[in-house]
Parts: C-alpha cells; structure tokens; sequence
C-alpha cells in the first residue's frame, strides 16, 4: 500500500503531466469520464463524460473546465437511460474538483467538491488514460474519474 506522501506525489505528478499536455500552445485535447456510485442506482449514480478541454490559466497550473458533457442515469423500468448535462473543473494545482448538475429524476439542481487521488496510467492506441478515485466528497459518493489525453 502506497503511503498518503507518495499518493498526493503520484497525484501532483499526474496533474503535472495533464497541465504540461494541455497548457496554452500545444493544442491538445482532453477527453474524460465520470463515475458517481451513491445507494441508489436509479436515482443519483450515474456516468457521464465529454470533453475537458477548456483551460484557463491560474496559480502554478491552472484548471480545465468540461463542455458538452452529459450525464446518464438508469431508468428503473429498463428504458431509456436519463441524460442529462453536467459541469466540472478540475483544479491541477491542487486536483480539486468541483461539479454541478440538475438530477432529472429527483428535479434538484447538485453539486459537489472532490479530492483526486491519482490511481493509474495506461496507454492505448487512442491515448494516455489517467485514473483516479476521490479520495474526499463533499456529498459521500464514490467518484472515479478517467482523463484521456487524446
């Protein structure tokens, strides 16, 4: 088991290396997904994702924001699943992450603040997948999060 010191530096290194691919001049792209697991699957878990490619400059690294991302929760009679749009923006200085979303099955606007926990790295034909885990959230559900430097 890693310790929390070489967990926050497998963290740091990983923003480092999102902040380097995607900061201002080199013109990439970041693709990401979302995984939220609370008690109730038919009501407040969902996955979702889209593109991550906004960035704006602050602190040592700055943060990107999502856009035309969305949502998807299960419909409890099989059909189709509930979509629907959601926000998020991810501070690499720290790997704060702060999200907002309006649940179309319950009609309430949520949000929450997660702590990135950097889990893995794997590579595909398609890109350089980044995976974490929240290691804090502001709402108690389980989050999982893949960035894909495209």
């Amino acid at each position: 088991m890693p310790t929390e010191s070489q967990e926050r530096k497998a963290t740091d290194k990983a923003l480092n290396t999102m902040y380097k691919y995607i900061e201002p001049g080199t013109a990439e792209g970041i693709t990401w997904e979302v995984s939220r697991l609370t008690n109730d699957l038919f009501t407040t878990s969902f996955v979702g994702g889209g593109d991550i490619s906004i960035f704006a400059a602050s602190g040592k690294r700055g943060t990107i924001t999502s856009q035309l991302s969305n949502g998807y929760i299960l419909d409890s009679g099989g059909g189709v699943p509930h979509k629907f749009p959601i926000q998020f923006k991810v501070n690499l200085n720290d790997g704060r992450v702060i999200g907002s979303w309006n649940n179309p099955v319950t009609g309430t606007t949520e949000s929450v603040t997660i702590r990135l926990t950097f889990f893995k790295k794997t590579n595909s034909p398609d890109g350089t997948y980044y995976i974490f885990y929240a290691d804090k959230s502001s709402d108690a559900a389980g989050y999982a999060f893949t960035f894909i430097l495209l």
